[in-house]
């Protein structure tokens, strides 16, 4: 459910990812500070793992969350994301209403899973999932002011195949 709908169910499912988050730290602080935890944390690195690997965890939660609010997530049929390598319109590879495909991503806070449709070219014969027209392929990072001039993003870190 994309957050940009109207005002309160935005508002709704803002505070539901809260109370979750909240219990999410709640129990990494639990895993911490808890009474049996404390016994086993006896060096400093058994502490600076332990803290490393809760981080970590709620971190990728919120980056799992956050992605799944995004509005490219299942985007409209007349919205139709564009190929990266001739920027025509994509074909939706699953019907609008099938759950979505899930990929499992290595990111800085560890494994996540992404859930987005999977739309593909026709005439490239590449097959991608949507993330936003100004990031670039590759490296996640935002896209050049020159790169974003020289046209549609190259097809790296897209899957490519025929089907």
């Amino acid at each position: 459910m994309a957050m940009d709908g109207n005002k309160s169910s935005s508002s709704d499912e803002r505070a539901r990812l809260r109370r979750q988050f909240m219990q999410h730290a709640s129990a990494a602080f639990e895993r911490m500070f808890g009474d049996r935890e404390t016994e086993q944390l006896v060096t400093f690195t058994q502490r600076e793992d332990r803290a490393c690997v809760l981080g970590k965890e709620l971190s990728g939660w919120l980056l799992e969350q956050h992605a799944a609010v995004d509005a490219l997530v299942r985007p409209a049929e007349n919205a139709a994301p564009r190929c990266p390598k001739c920027d025509r319109p994509g074909q939706r590879v699953s019907p609008a209403d099938a759950a979505l495909p899930e990929r499992q991503l290595t990111t800085a806070a560890g494994e996540v899973t992404l859930r987005r449709e999977q739309w593909r070219c026709a005439t490239c014969r590449v097959a991608f999932f949507p993330s936003g027209p100004q990031t670039a392929t590759g490296d996640g990072r935002l896209q050049s002011p020159t790169a974003a001039e020289s046209g549609p993003a190259s097809s790296q870190g897209f899957l490519q195949g025929s089907q």
